[in-house]
């Protein structure tokens, strides 16, 4: 008898379980889509990987830290930078232009 108690009840709690995982899909279908962050996204000039080759480049120093910064609908690019002589120093990159700030 109680194996056939077992089954019923296992069933119900794999049901009850998967029943939370479309919550979290359900949750980002239900973000507007072309929202800020689309369309922020769509007027970067540059990505965020090309501002940091292109400021490894410019000051010969090595990334080691890069952000996307968001104000409102414009995107900044924020990158930290290991100089050969051992200075950190950060600089700025807007992402719309690609022009250093």
């Amino acid at each position: 008898m109680t194996g056939s108690r077992t089954l019923p009840i296992l069933a119900v709690l794999l049901a009850l379980a998967g029943a939370g995982l479309p919550a979290a899909d359900a949750a980002a279908a239900n973000r507007p889509r072309g929202d800020s962050d689309g369309r922020a996204q769509a007027e970067a000039a540059i990505s965020l990987d090309e501002a940091v080759a292109r400021a490894e480049r410019r000051y010969q120093a090595r990334a080691v830290r890069a952000e996307e910064k968001r104000q409102g609908d414009r995107i900044e690019y924020r990158i930290r930078l290991l100089g050969d002589d051992g200075r950190v120093f950060e600089i700025r990159v807007d992402a719309a232009t690609g022009r250093e700030r």
